[in-house]
């Protein structure tokens, strides 16, 4: 037995010295000679947590390029700024690149949330921080943050092409024990590199992502990339048709993140259009948003899906469950059906005519509730 295993050891080296070519790398030879090293690595993220309990519940979040789409009003950029607050409150180093806000609006919307993490009944938010508001809790959390130790970097970019941020981001992802995690504030105005002639958007965008991997897996950073939505998909629920000249990002991404409005969910087919965009303007009125975190794609696992109440006035994303949202969904319900009750009995006080006619009370609320329920059987 000593004999065979001698034999098969030699040989399998015998194939690895043998081979020249560094992207030609038989399976034995790379068990041999990198396998141990890369399990080694892979492990260092194993135990990585986003702070958000329901994603954690389901994602691995080791390195990767993920990409994060959603229509306005969602909080894209709030949702990853709070993302990468809390890895880095966990000891992760972490980057946001910006070409869209400045740094004093972000760090803003951080003091409201935290603001809001601490005290649910303030009324200051992310405007009137940077119109001056105080108070005392705030001075207590300006104390705070600057006594961190693990905090992000944020990067205010504004004309920089997608060679310039690499070469940016270079010397903090290279040679570094454990990868940075970067987020990309957002794809669509990355500017392309200036000797590349592109003629469609499609082609300018495939081009910057396929650098951005190529990237990522010579560093092994986690890279977050917001991406906004087509027009056309705002008042529907959210696929992979609706990432905005994202050109082949679906292979190319590890995991893909859609955030989208819940009431999506009860949008059924040949509903007209004012309707439907009733219903999303309501929804965006709600303090806090419900908000529903599609898995479209995952290479570290199954799809799945998170749900949030976003409290926008104060930049702020909680995990909420499905079972919080068809709840208050059913109160909502009885509530609209008692109204519609006393307006009925209030209806057939005034006009008896009606009645002796035999016209029906439109039961339109309860009919959309059992749509409601019956997309979730």
């Amino acid at each position: 037995m000593d004999e065979l295993f001698n034999f098969t050891d030699s040989a399998l080296r015998g194939i690895s010295s043998n081979t020249t070519d560094p992207k030609f790398i038989p399976k034995s030879a790379f068990y041999l000679n990198f396998f141990g090293d890369k399990l080694k690595d892979a492990q260092k993220y194993s135990n990585r947590k986003t702070g958000f309990d329901n994603i954690d519940e389901y994602q691995i979040f080791s390195p990767g390029l993920y990409l994060l789409g959603a229509t306005p009003a969602c909080g894209k950029t709030t949702f990853a700024l709070q993302l990468l607050e809390q890895l880095a409150e966990r000891g992760e180093s972490c980057i946001l690149c910006n070409y869209e806000m400045s740094m004093f609006e972000l760090f803003t919307k951080s003091l409201s949330r935290e603001l809001f993490s601490r005290e649910r009944l303030t009324k200051i938010t992310a405007a009137d921080i940077r119109n001056g508001a105080q108070s005392v809790l705030l001075e207590q959390i300006y104390s705070d943050i600057t006594s961190r130790s693990n905090e992000i970097s944020l990067v205010e970019l504004r004309d920089e092409n997608i060679d310039d941020l690499l070469r940016i981001l270079r010397p903090y992802c290279t040679n570094k024990d454990k990868s940075p995690v970067v987020c990309i504030d957002y794809l669509q105005i990355i500017p392309p590199s200036p000797d590349v002639k592109l003629t469609t958007d499609k082609a300018r965008i495939d081009d910057i992502v396929h650098k951005l991997k190529t990237f990522q897996r010579e560093t092994n950073t986690t890279f977050i990339v917001i991406s906004s939505f087509n027009r056309v998909n705002y008042y529907s629920q959210v696929s992979f048709e609706s990432f905005k000249e994202s050109g082949n990002i679906e292979y190319t991404a590890d995991v893909v993140w859609a955030l989208q409005m819940f009431v999506a969910n009860t949008i059924k087919d040949g509903a007209g259009i004012s309707a439907v965009r009733k219903k999303f303007d309501d929804a965006k009125k709600q303090q806090p948003r419900q908000l529903q975190l599609k898995c479209l794609k995952n290479r570290q696992g199954n799809n799945y899906d998170c749900y949030f109440n976003y409290y926008s006035a104060h930049d702020y994303f909680e995990p909420a469950t499905l079972t919080d949202f068809v709840a208050e969904e059913n109160a909502a319900h009885d509530e609209s059906k008692d109204t519609a009750q006393k307006t009925s009995a209030d209806h057939n006080d005034t006009a008896s005519d009606d009645t002796e006619l035999g016209v029906p009370v439109p039961d339109d609320e309860n009919r959309r509730l059992e749509d409601f329920w019956n997309s979730f059987n």
